[in-house]
């Protein structure tokens, strides 16, 4: 199990299509609809981003919002080549040797409703023949659960993705939580490496006894949420360290991002663990 210093759990982000809308709570001040919203007032911001994000938020008041209008790179752009041509991460967060982690479509949910099929194919094709674990993160489980259960995805298919890919959910409370799980057990049980990020945690979270039996091959990212001060909500740290205690006692990786409003992270909660690499790569 690797560790490091960083509050990024990833080591590389990807994004060929873009767009979402909010589904729960966890949506209200939503980092990605923010910056999707403002990257046109941030220097540097990569060209596929900026176009991918073009036409996808509104600003109601003070906050920008996920409209659920869609996009996707022409089917030339390179930027769909790009986890084939990326060398990886000249230290990845796994470790030296090991791969690199690639959030795909950190701007949005890959598998919200409307995105044609094809599309989402092409990104998960893409990214599981590529040297690098493309890490899946959706509010929308059981649209996921349903993909990979797919009767035309072959074994020998689904056994190459399983080495490649880290399937996970968001959720922000107990219920949400309870909700998406429910969707992700059949995944689990497949033998994925299942993670889930919560966060922005707005409250307790309990996790049953069949995810903590993963082990290693399960992870809890557990966060605070940024932006805006007087819209932020608080995060209770015995929340943080309720769920740090629940990893440590079953062995699954535990990793502790963000405080809410970035303030300082206690020296006990400053863990940074990951899962452990399928053998197959």
């Amino acid at each position: 199990m690797a560790s490091c210093i960083s509050n990024w759990w990833w080591d590389h982000s990807w994004n060929p299509v873009g767009g979402c809308q909010p589904v729960s709570p966890g949506c209200q001040n939503c980092y990605a609809a923010r910056r999707a919203g403002t990257l046109h007032q941030q220097t540097g911001a990569k060209r596929e981003v900026l176009r991918l994000a073009a036409g996808t938020v509104d600003k109601i008041g003070e906050r920008y919002w996920f409209n659920g209008n869609l996009t996707a790179e022409p089917p030339g752009d390179l930027n769909w080549t790009w986890p084939l041509r990326w060398r990886g991460a000249r230290y990845p967060l796994l470790g030296p040797g090991k791969p690199s982690l690639v959030f795909v479509v950190d701007m949005g949910d890959l598998f919200i409703e409307g995105r044609p099929t094809a599309v989402i194919d092409r990104v998960v094709t893409t990214i599981a023949a590529s040297d690098h674990i493309g890490q899946l993160v959706t509010k929308r489980t059981h649209l996921m659960a349903q993909y990979f259960a797919a009767e035309r995805w072959s074994p020998n298919t689904l056994r190459q993705w399983r080495s490649h890919l880290w399937l996970a959910f968001s959720a922000e409370n107990q219920h949400w939580f309870d909700v998406r799980w429910s969707h992700m057990r059949a995944l689990a049980d497949a033998g994925w490496v299942i993670f889930m990020s919560l966060g922005p945690l707005l409250g307790p979270v309990t996790l049953p006894t069949d995810f903590l039996a993963l082990g290693k091959r399960g992870w809890v990212i557990c966060s605070g949420e940024q932006g805006r001060h007087e819209h932020i909500r608080d995060m209770d740290l015995r929340w943080s360290r309720a769920l740090r205690d629940q990893c440590r006692a079953h062995s699954v990786p535990f990793f502790f991002k963000q405080t809410a409003r970035l303030g300082p992270i206690p020296p006990d909660l400053l863990i940074r663990e990951f899962p452990d690499v399928p053998a197959a790569l």
